[in-house]
């Protein structure tokens, strides 16, 4: 399985953490940690069923789980906890906006400048914040600006509140269903939407 999200890419059968395809290194036990709450998300995981799941019938000090969240969230960059979140008096759960990636090629993207975004079915935030799938790091824009949901074919947009507004073709909207080749502001920041490129195959070279 393979989960993105922000700048991260977790392959569970190759026991990797990616970020921008670079590999961020983990411990056994902090990697178990980052898949367990994955697979479990948004579920929160009890401090109990950590232990039993990390270290079963093994005894082990308490202040060993909170060791590996530290080490974690080092590695995820995660200062806010936005991404390994703390159920107090409880345990964690993965806080992120997150997707499995699949071999399929994505149908919808959004473009900023000359960076393209894919856009997975489901939901796919837009936002400075690091679990954004869409991440713009620009005054203008909120942690959670705004919310893409793929469906198939359907698209629909929705702003989440954001302090500048979003708009599409022009005029400030709170959900709009988008259409291939829709303009989108993000605050002040100018956006596309519209379907991916199909892959070309190689050419042959003679």
């Amino acid at each position: 399985m393979r989960v993105r999200f922000g700048d991260f890419v977790v392959d569970t059968d190759r026991r990797e953490l990616l970020r921008d395809n670079d590999r961020v290194d983990l411990r056994p036990k902090a990697f178990d940690v980052l898949r367990i709450l994955i697979e479990n998300r948004p579920k929160a995981m009890s401090h109990e069923e950590l232990y039993d799941a990390l270290w079963p019938n093994t005894f082990v000090e308490k202040t060993n789980l909170h060791k590996l969240m530290h080490e974690l969230r080092n590695a995820l960059d995660d200062r806010d906890q936005t991404i390994i979140c703390t159920v107090y008096g409880f345990g964690f759960r993965f806080g992120a906006s997150a997707f499995e990636e699949s071999a399929a090629a994505p149908r919808w993207q959004i473009i900023i400048g000359d960076r393209e975004f894919d856009l997975r079915d489901g939901e796919n935030i837009v936002g400075r914040g690091r679990d954004a799938v869409v991440r713009v790091d620009a005054p203008s824009i909120s942690r959670h600006h705004a919310r893409i949901t793929i469906s198939g074919d359907s698209a629909r947009l929705e702003d989440l509140g954001s302090k500048n507004g979003t708009c599409v073709c022009g005029k400030r909207v709170r959900s709009q269903t988008l259409s291939n080749g829709d303009a989108i502001l993000f605050g002040t920041i100018a956006a596309s939407f519209r379907a991916a490129p199909a892959d070309r195959s190689t050419e042959s070279v003679e």
